[in-house]
């Protein structure tokens, strides 16, 4: 792993999966199958973004991006998500991250 791709992964605070469509029922309690979002590890993350089917978006500003984000990230800030910008076919995997400073 090169050394821009470790920070950015540690800067990855709140890196969410979301999945279009729902996974079948699980035995999980009712207010987790109802949530269609995922927090990640760092390794998770690493495994899932091999990947070529998952889409990558980084929501940083745009100096965090310029210095360094996962390779194939789409830099989409959460204002500029609108209809169209996320790919249609709802069973994508879409995996989100960004870093906070609070």
């Amino acid at each position: 792993m090169t050394r821009p791709l470790i920070r950015c992964l540690g800067l990855a605070a709140a890196v969410l999966l979301l999945v279009h469509r729902l996974p079948a029922a699980t035995k999980e309690s009712k207010s987790a199958e109802s949530e269609p979002f995922k927090r990640l590890t760092v390794e998770e993350t690493s495994k899932l973004i091999t990947d070529p089917s998952v889409r990558v978006y980084d929501g940083n500003s745009d100096d965090v991006y310029r210095e360094g984000h996962i390779p194939g990230a789409v830099h989409l800030l959460s204002k500029d998500m609108k209809e169209g910008v996320l790919p249609a076919d709802k069973s994508t995997t879409l995996v989100f991250y960004c870093h906070s400073e609070r």
